[in-house]
């Protein structure tokens, strides 16, 4: 285990401990289970003994959840061992589940066309610790540009990829082997794209950015889970241009900036804002800066 992966491990036991409890909404599965694929409004794809059909769901679903199924609808939703989920953006009270039982978070962003967005690669962090999943940082379009140095700063593993050139695909694909992983990211940053060179096959819808606005186009309208040749699955997710990420914890927040861990503060819980002493402050830069701007969300 990576000196990264060993901070990050023990930040997300801190935000385990510090999560405010959630009264839980799935229930034990008792009976045979089946793997939910793909959602679309008040249905889903399932899988079970190898073959897969579309029931229907009253109790809200995601891909990557076991579910036990009477009468043609799913009847009970496994406890899920880690969840990525944002904001409903009908209402910003609830939290909207986007994939469950995952390992890894490809949070996927564009070297180019669209822009880097480090911002939105910061709340995705935040999303992956308070999920419990490991984040994995993809550059995708590296074909466009010799370097991305806002990508530098983030302390997570990080793999430029091109699905023009195939730089990086070999890598990303030994990364998540035997792992269920969710690509995520803003519009037109290619994460279908790279499921299909993931894949080795055209598996998933692909489009344009748009040249005028630089706008991507949502090509991917549902999430669904791929199953690859090594043993991995990926669920592929719709792009989104905002990801809002609710009520925070303090712990929630620093679990996503584990290199914060060198600095010594004076004080345990120091929020690395106005405390007296605080070795992060006054080593500033642009991570820290990044912090404050989620800190503001509290």
């Amino acid at each position: 285990m990576s000196k990264h992966e060993q901070m990050h491990e023990e930040h997300l036991g801190k935000v385990r401990k510090d999560r405010p409890q959630k009264k839980a909404v799935e229930k034990r599965v008792g009976g045979p289970s089946a793997l939910v694929i793909g959602v679309s409004v008040k249905s889903c794809t399932v899988s079970q003994n190898g073959t897969t059909r579309t029931i229907r769901y009253e109790i809200p679903v995601a891909p990557g959840d076991e579910v036990s199924i009477r009468h043609e609808k799913v009847f009970e939703i496994a406890p899920r061992r880690t969840t990525l989920s944002r904001t409903d953006p009908a209402n910003v009270n609830r939290q909207r589940v986007i994939a469950a039982n995952i390992d890894v978070l490809l949070i996927v962003a564009a070297a180019a066309n669209p822009p880097f967005r480090p911002g939105l690669v910061d709340r995705y962090l935040v999303a992956a610790a308070r999920g419990g999943i490991r984040p994995i940082l993809c550059i995708n379009k590296a074909d466009l540009v010799d370097d991305v140095p806002e990508a530098r700063v983030f302390e997570v593993p990080t793999v430029l990829c091109s699905t023009v050139t195939g730089k990086g695909i070999d890598e990303l694909r030994d990364l998540i082997a035997d792992c269920t992983a969710v690509l995520a990211g803003h519009s037109g940053v290619g994460k279908s794209s790279l499921l299909n060179a993931l894949a080795s096959e055209e598996r998933a819808v692909t489009g344009k950015v748009n040249d005028e606005t630089g706008a991507g186009r949502h090509t991917t309208t549902t999430s669904r889970l791929y199953e690859l040749s090594n043993g991995a699955r990926i669920i592929d997710t719709p792009g989104i241009r905002e990801f809002g990420l609710g009520h925070l914890t303090l712990a929630e927040i620093q679990a996503a900036f584990p290199e914060f861990n060198q600095y010594a503060c004076r004080f345990r819980d120091c929020a690395h804002r106005d405390d007296p002493d605080c070795a992060v402050r006054e080593a500033g830069g642009p991570r820290y800066a990044s912090y404050l701007r989620l800190l503001s969300e509290l």
